[in-house]
């Protein structure tokens, strides 16, 4: 038997060039939602910057202290800005959630859903993942309590040594745990939209059900993928650093949005890159019987693309006795 993460991110790789256009679509509204994001507070530092002799350490470049400077003037309020920004936030989080569901629909395929397609399949899991998105935020609750309580206690036990390295270790600690704890509920919610998706699972309770017993079962393998993508990540995002440090000057504004939206680019690829590799290892592991039914994602019978699973017996024209 083939093991199931043998050649899974290859595979999640391949899957990633292959849908590259959703990857696409993704950051542009990504940095349409920046954009809106930002003008509020543009306009309001543009004004102070008008009558401001601060303007050109800005324009020319990016000087920290003056940076914060303009940020303690009167007229920068939080007010301003921040519930337009939540707005988006949220709007561009629900364009997500929306995509998602055609996102992993196209992965489970040998070749690429058509536009019309695609967009059925977000549709139709749509609803299922806002309630998914709902019982994940319930499920971080206990987590962030335990990261208090924890907290709480490596600082009572650290007041009490005479050591200052035993507070490090116990906050150390406290951080892996709950990193863990956090790594745990995302992979088991991942593995949760994957089914749902697989299995077209209506009942989002029984999908939770059901990932929770895989995710459990199956955690040191679902954990390898997700520590080596995150060990690329992490190498590239300190690369990615140390050449904004060492290669790109202040003054080189335009260089600077351009690497850094390079940079928001690449995580979002990263993030992409992990569902794919999820989704590779979920059919390895529990490959879809011959006769399972897609009916609300796969393209009519008038459609001539190849699909790796045969339609639905209910999908086939009375008469037709193609597969």
């Amino acid at each position: 038997m083939e093991t199931p993460t043998k050649g899974v991110l290859a595979a999640g790789a391949r899957l990633l060039l292959r849908g590259w256009r959703v990857l696409v679509w993704a950051y542009v509204v990504n940095l349409l939602v920046g954009i809106v994001a930002a003008l509020p507070l543009a306009a309001t530092i543009s004004g102070i910057l008008d009558h401001s002799l601060e303007a050109e350490r800005l324009a020319k470049g990016f000087d920290l202290g003056a940076f914060f400077g303009l940020l303690m003037q009167p007229e920068v309020t939080m007010s301003n800005f921040v519930p337009g920004s939540f707005f988006v936030s949220l709007l561009y989080l629900v364009f997500m959630v929306f995509l998602t569901g055609g996102l992993l629909a196209d992965y489970r395929r040998d070749q690429r859903l058509s536009f019309g397609a695609f967009l059925d399949a977000c549709g139709t899991f749509f609803w299922r993942f806002v309630r998914l998105l709902l019982f994940m935020l319930l499920a971080m609750v206990p987590v962030g309590i335990l990261f208090d309580l924890l907290n709480r206690g490596a600082a009572k036990i650290a007041r009490n040594s005479p050591r200052d390295s035993v507070n490090y270790s116990l906050v150390l600690g406290c951080m892996v745990i709950t990193a863990l704890l956090f790594f745990a509920i995302r992979l088991w919610f991942d593995v949760a939209q994957i089914r749902a998706v697989a299995e077209n699972e209506p009942k989002i309770r029984r999908a939770l059900g059901k990932a929770f017993r895989m995710t459990i079962g199956n955690f040191f393998s679902l954990f390898w993928i997700l520590l080596r993508i995150g060990i690329v990540a992490l190498a590239g995002s300190a690369a990615a650093l140390w050449f904004f440090v060492k290669v790109i000057r202040p003054e080189q504004v335009g260089l600077t949005i351009v690497f850094c939206q390079v940079f928001v680019f690449c995580w979002l690829a990263i993030r992409f890159w992990l569902r794919a590799s999820e989704t590779v290892w979920y059919q390895r592991k529990f490959p879809a019987p011959a006769a399972f039914a897609e009916a609300p994602i796969l393209p009519g019978p008038a459609e001539s693309e190849p699909l790796s699973l045969p339609a639905p017996p209910l999908a086939t024209p009375s008469g037709d006795t193609s597969a």
